[in-house]
């Protein structure tokens, strides 16, 4: 049979575990990021990354396979 672990053992452990408590802060950020995740991106900005991929393609020489 396994003994319990001594006392002392088991006192960190409780030390060490998370607080599953609910916490609003994190609720908020969370709840903030997922907002900011979920958006659209903007036209423009789309455009702006397209021009950038294309002047990398054209400076970047293509390798014959």
């Amino acid at each position: 049979m396994a003994k319990d672990p001594p006392t002392n053992v088991r006192n960190a452990r409780k030390a060490n575990r998370v607080d599953t408590a609910f916490d609003p802060v994190a609720a908020a950020l969370n709840q903030l990021h997922q907002a900011v995740a979920n958006e659209e991106v903007p036209e423009d900005f789309l455009r702006i990354l397209n021009d950038i991929d294309a002047k990398i393609a054209a400076a970047t020489p293509s390798h014959p396979r």
